[in-house]
């Protein structure tokens, strides 16, 4: 995705895989995440949802082969070194462009460690 002055934000044209992070601290997060991967799908892009709430929550609203759902538990505020070398092979195993995090703190160390860029969004105040 890019955004140019004159023409507002338009969609890349390089076909993109995300992995997305979604905390499974209550349904806010992933509902609030929604629309944003129901656009990286528009786009055509593959979206990788990695979440602790229930699946549908994004199935009963996305319905596409581009949206891959993975559950996870959390286990641990501080990433261990078993949790982040599975996290880092996975991100390599989907072949990951970027790495989105909605406060899962795995995530984007997770991402630095497989050499993927990462963005933490959520709104905190």
């Amino acid at each position: 995705m890019r955004i140019d002055d004159n023409e507002g934000v338009s969609a890349s044209s390089k076909h993109l895989v995300f992995a997305y992070y979604v905390t499974g601290h209550g349904f806010g997060h992933a509902t609030r995440i929604v629309e944003v991967v129901r656009h990286l799908i528009a786009a055509g892009h593959d979206v990788h949802v990695v979440i602790g709430a229930p699946d549908f929550v994004f199935t009963s609203e996305i319905q596409s082969p581009r949206l891959k759902i993975r559950k996870y538990v959390e286990t641990a505020v501080i990433p261990r070194a078993e949790i982040l070398e599975t996290e880092v092979e996975w991100l390599h195993s989907i072949k990951a462009d970027f790495v989105v995090s909605d406060v899962v703190p795995v995530a984007c160390r997770a991402a630095a460690d497989a050499g993927i860029r990462s963005v933490c969004v959520t709104n905190f105040r």
